[in-house]
């Protein structure tokens, strides 16, 4: 399917001088894609650099993305084309996390692309790498195409699939998806209307399910801070008040309670999860976020990334000090803050 709709009469001027990209802007960009190249970590050509989507044409508003398209062939880099988008979107959702990029007011997004893939004549396109128009936008008119909106809205279904309750700083994952999306909305509809690319492509992710999933998974940590679970606080209270240590039916139910797991690689192969380390040292490097740590000796130790810890006892429960353990966290630390028994 393709939608057609009348749009502005001018290129976005914080970018173009008529139809030329202002002086500057090439080296930048192209500085701004060797680098995202370089962390995909593949030994691939690069067949181009291209400047795609609202900037490229002239449905675009002072929050349009500046979405910037590296050209590789996906077949240079495996056999296996679904695992290499995969892979691939996985490195734009690490790059979008470490390199936030900005010009002036518009996120710069990052995007390999497949040069078997159509660029869809349909659409301006701008070559970074050769400073000239490879198809030139028209004023008049603008067509999208169901594969732009899909190719628009994949990598923010990618991160909304990739997060669950036990995901590190959930919440403020959320809230910047969230923030994100607003603004992609906005954006087209500021443009063009109901039948903006952005707007589109938000209406294919609340379609899709992923915003309702967004919504419900806010909703679950928020509940998750708010509600203290009884059956899980008052054993590990009475534990490490020595009031009566847990035993082996004791650690069962709060490992089952907490849909714990036991694993000596503890939170470095499930971040954010509650783990039963069977050693009593523990290792914090390479971890974002303090740990609450109890041995089965009653002892407990809060822990911060980048340091290591020893425990008297022989095993070691971790509670990941994220949104949805806070508040147990708190109570437990509470418990004995004035006593021998807490170290901080």
């Amino acid at each position: 399917m393709i939608t057609e709709y009348q749009t502005q009469n001018t290129l976005n001027p914080k970018l173009w001088v008529a139809d030329e990209l202002k002086p500057g802007l090439l080296a930048k960009f192209m500085k701004i894609a060797d680098y995202f190249y370089d962390t995909l970590e593949t030994d691939t050509d690069v067949y181009d650099v291209v400047l795609i989507g609202s900037n490229a044409n002239y449905n675009w508003t002072e929050y349009s993305d500046i979405d910037l398209h590296v050209i590789i062939n996906y077949l240079q880099v495996g056999d296996n084309l679904h695992l290499v988008d995969k892979y691939l979107r996985a490195k734009k959702s690490i790059w979008n996390a470490n390199y936030p990029l900005t010009y002036q007011g518009m996120n710069i997004e990052l995007y390999a692309q497949d040069s078997n893939d159509d660029l869809h004549s349909s659409v301006g396109i701008y070559s970074i790498m050769r400073g000239e128009w490879i198809r030139k936008p028209s004023a008049d008119l603008v067509t999208i195409d169901d594969d732009l909106i899909k190719q628009k809205a994949d990598p923010y279904a990618y991160e909304i699939d990739k997060l669950d309750l036990s995901s590190t700083n959930l919440e403020i994952k959320i809230k910047d998806i969230l923030k994100r999306l607003r603004n992609l909305r906005r954006t087209g509809l500021e443009a063009a209307g109901e039948y903006s690319l952005e707007n589109l492509a938000y209406k294919h992710l609340r379609n899709s399910g992923h915003l309702a999933r967004l919504k419900e998974l806010l909703q679950q940590s928020t509940l998750g801070q708010l509600d203290i679970n009884e059956s899980v606080i008052s054993p590990l209270i009475n534990h490490i008040t020595k009031k009566q240590l847990l035993d082996t039916t004791g650690w069962n139910l709060v490992m089952k309670q907490t849909n714990g797991i036991t694993d000596p690689m503890g939170q470095w192969n499930h971040p954010g999860r509650c783990t039963m380390i069977p050693s009593n040292k523990i290792t914090m490097q390479g971890v974002t976020h303090k740990v609450l740590g109890i041995d089965d000796t009653g002892h407990m130790q809060l822990m911060h990334p980048e340091q290591e810890y020893e425990y008297p006892g022989g095993k070691v429960f971790e509670i990941p000090i994220t949104p949805q353990y806070h508040t147990w966290a708190i109570q437990l630390i509470n418990s004995i803050r004035n006593g021998s028994r807490y170290a901080k």
